[in-house]
């Protein structure tokens, strides 16, 4: 799609020790999500194919496809204490919630799709209720939420046994319910004081970071 960064943005209700059991358990099978195939359906990129199966990066980088493969039978802990060394990751719990920010600067559809499958999974362990948006969407932009109309990548709605892509959602909601998560991942770096750019970015801080993932990895 040519998007020069990809974001992930989510508030999932959810206990101390749901998030612990979450950050442990490995990442669940593509049959979580219900509509996988409706993933763009409806917004910004509605038509795309988002080739879950890894069939167009088997057939150029078949190793590539096999360490997306792999990386889809890890943990989440696996997967977010390296990102979280690199930088610009939010993900914490907070408040009695999953608290997530994820930007990835020349990030690609694969690893967003590996970060929406973990989130999916996350409801597994969440508080009861009717379900907790995420936000995909990217861009030639900086870090923030869309504005002025733009339109997001998808929108995925955690449930508590099976997740499912929705084609519409009220965004004026949604970026209210993501503004105070994306106001901590801003100020948190540079790019809140406006010294961040992407060639150069900011480090990671702690503030940002569950002490489960600053631990060490036992």
């Amino acid at each position: 799609m040519g998007a020069r960064s990809f974001m992930l943005a989510t508030r999932i209700p959810m206990s101390r020790e749901g998030f612990d059991e979450w950050l442990r358990t490995p990442l669940p099978g593509l049959g979580i999500i219900e509509n996988p195939s409706a993933m763009y359906t409806g917004w910004a990129v509605d038509g795309a194919d988002p080739d879950w199966a890894l069939t167009g990066l088997a057939a150029h980088y078949p190793a590539a496809a096999a360490a997306v493969r792999a990386d889809r039978t890890r943990t989440p802990r696996d997967l977010l204490a390296p990102r979280a060394a690199q930088g610009f990751t939010l993900l914490r719990h907070r408040g009695e919630a999953l608290e997530a920010y994820l930007y990835d600067y020349h990030g690609d559809e694969t690893g967003t799709q590996t970060a929406l499958l973990m989130l999916a999974g996350a409801g597994r362990f969440a508080h009861p209720g009717t379900g907790t948006p995420v936000m995909y969407w990217g861009g030639d932009v900086h870090p923030g939420l869309p504005m002025n109309g733009d339109r997001p990548l998808a929108v995925l709605l955690v449930t508590g046994a099976r997740s499912r892509f929705v084609d519409t959602y009220p965004l004026d909601t949604l970026l209210a319910h993501l503004t105070p998560v994306e106001t901590d991942f801003l100020t948190a770096t540079a790019y809140g004081d406006g010294a961040g750019t992407d060639e150069n970015p900011a480090p990671n801080t702690p503030d940002l970071l569950d002490p489960a993932l600053r631990a060490p990895t036992p």
